[in-house]
């Protein structure tokens, strides 16, 4: 398997030069699985953005380390008490959203 990902990594770093897009885009593939994983224990989870990855990158001293922060995810569990829970939703019809092309 190394030599597999080797090689998509060295078609991606040397004959396709986007390496670091190719990687985000692995990052957020695999951030994909942990959230349906998570889901499927009756984990609650939530893919953030607006987060301050710089600050991120200084605490953990990634940069040092050779890493940087691309995202954020939360898990956990919600309360059964959540006032958020109970209130009425708004959401768009799916005629509006979902169209034929």
């Amino acid at each position: 398997m190394h030599e597999v990902r080797k090689m998509f990594l060295d078609i991606r770093r040397y004959e396709n030069k986007d390496e670091p897009h190719w990687l985000v885009e692995q990052v957020y593939l695999n951030m994909g699985a942990l959230l349906l994983g998570a889901a499927t224990l009756g984990i609650d989870s939530v893919p953030m953005e607006g987060v301050d990855l710089k600050a991120l990158d200084e605490e953990f001293d990634l940069r040092t380390k050779g890493y940087s922060a691309l995202a954020v995810v939360s898990l956990g569990y919600r309360t059964e008490n959540d006032f958020n829970a109970l209130l009425p939703k708004s959401r768009l019809s799916e005629e509006t959203i979902i169209t034929m092309a």
